[in-house]
């Protein structure tokens, strides 16, 4: 089973304060699924416009769902509370997927996810969740059904269950769902009719990934561990579909701190290891080898990476940011390729040009994943724009404009002249004289 997010609309997070809406493929659901020419979309937008607001949402959602402390966990909760936009006190995140069969590409399902999170006395509650289940192939609102909802922390309606109050997941969620999504909540119940849909949601949370500056990938490994290890044995279907997702892909390699290994998984870790090497010495050629220095510890390997150069050697941990960013894209671009969502902020922050743009080709050409990225970078923009869902120009009243094909006119030359709906860059080079000069005045 594959999945694919269809769509995802985001309100207050940060400076958002109106809905954005981002669509990744066409109304229409055609089997076979096909995506070849949408599996990846680069935001853009000015300095403010709530780009980083996006991804930060989304490390938030995956954060919810995967760590059962949930907003129970003092630190996470505060930073959720400092993310969450001050005028409108709430913010809402909802997405749009679908399942389909990976050997034949034949449609499954559609489901929609939406989590409210509101600062209720100061402290960060969940407002609301629900799950809906789309009836038919046309991917508009009325299509939707209700099949789950939770309001102010309790479950008032699953689909197939009339007297829900006397339900085994009721008695389970109660006084949790303010604090814990549902589906975390839920995690140790085994997949019935009446809870499948809140498993296959479970399974595709499993496979976003989210890159945001400020964290080591590090926390995505520690997630995806804790989120696998919860289910219980009855759920043994859906760790084996979780787990067979990451086949391609078993290791968080970290660029700040040592890996801790089993040791009858290190063979993989090694080859992790060794792709890695091959990676970095495409930028950096003088590399000669990446060393793996490792102490027993229990039935784990504490590992440390030592990167060996013509004339000196260095532990990872000590690199330059240039090749701690690579170690991080390397882990995200790994996962994408396998076919995971991936959300990347700043892809082409301390990225070479020529070397960003070359990503981006592979990435479009290669990926069986998807991926969604923010940048200021432009290369990518005549890159992508054959492609359908591409590109999307942010506003900073946050509306979104998406680039369509227009003939032989390119989205380039409208961009940087100021000829993209909402995104005029009302701005010359003589604009920043009194600002930055003339302090004797």
């Amino acid at each position: 089973m594959k999945s694919f997010l269809c769509e995802l609309k985001i309100n207050g997070c940060k400076n958002l304060n109106k809905m954005v809406d981002l669509r990744f493929c066409n109304k229409t659901i055609k089997n076979p699924i096909s995506f070849e020419n949408s599996n990846i979309k680069a935001i853009y937008g000015p300095n403010g416009a709530g780009k980083s607001a996006i991804m930060t949402a989304m490390f938030i959602y995956k954060r919810l769902i995967c760590d059962s402390n949930g907003l129970n966990d003092r630190q996470f909760s505060s930073f959720v509370k400092e993310s969450i936009n001050k005028d409108l006190k709430e913010m809402e995140i909802e997405l749009t997927f679908l399942f389909f069969n990976k050997k034949d590409n034949e449609y499954s399902s559609t489901l929609r996810h939406l989590i409210v999170l509101a600062i209720q006395n100061e402290e960060v509650v969940v407002e609301r969740e629900k799950l809906y289940l789309l009836k038919g192939r046309q991917i508009i609102n009325e299509k939707f059904n209700e099949i789950v909802s939770v309001e102010k922390g309790k479950l008032i309606h699953l689909e197939n269950l009339k007297n829900i109050e006397k339900s085994i997941i009721y008695s389970e969620t109660n006084n949790l769902l303010d604090k814990n999504s549902i589906l975390i909540v839920t995690k140790k119940m085994p997949p019935t009719n009446d809870n499948i849909y809140i498993y296959l949601t479970r399974v595709f949370v499993a496979n976003l990934f989210v890159h945001i500056e400020q964290e080591d990938l590090h926390e995505n490994y520690i997630l995806d561990k804790l989120f696998i290890e919860s289910l219980n044995n009855e759920s043994l279907n859906e760790k084996d579909l979780i787990i067979k997702s990451k086949e391609e892909f078993n290791f968080y390699l970290s660029f700040k701190y040592n890996d801790y290994v089993n040791t009858n998984l290190f063979v993989n870790y090694e080859k992790s290891v060794k792709k890695l090497e091959q990676f970095l010495k495409i930028f950096k050629p003088n590399l000669r080898q990446i060393e793996i220095e490792k102490k027993i510890d229990n039935d784990k390997y504490v590992c440390k990476k030592i990167l060996h150069y013509d004339n000196y050697s260095i532990d990872i941990e000590f690199e330059s940011t240039g090749i701690k960013k690579l170690v991080r894209l390397f882990n995200a671009l790994v996962a994408c390729v396998s076919g995971k969502i991936v959300f990347i902020d700043e892809f082409d922050a301390n990225l070479h040009d020529v070397y960003f743009a070359k990503l981006i080709e592979f990435m479009k050409d290669y990926s069986e994943g998807q991926l969604c990225f923010t940048t200021h970078n432009l290369e990518p923009i005549n890159i992508l724009k054959s492609n359908s869902h591409s590109l999307d120009f942010l506003s900073n009243d946050s509306r979104v404009t998406s680039w369509k094909k227009d003939g032989n006119k390119s989205p380039l030359n409208k961009y940087i002249n100021g000829l993209i709906d909402y995104s005029p860059f009302n701005v010359s080079s003589v604009d920043f004289i009194q600002p930055l000069m003339n302090y004797e005045e």
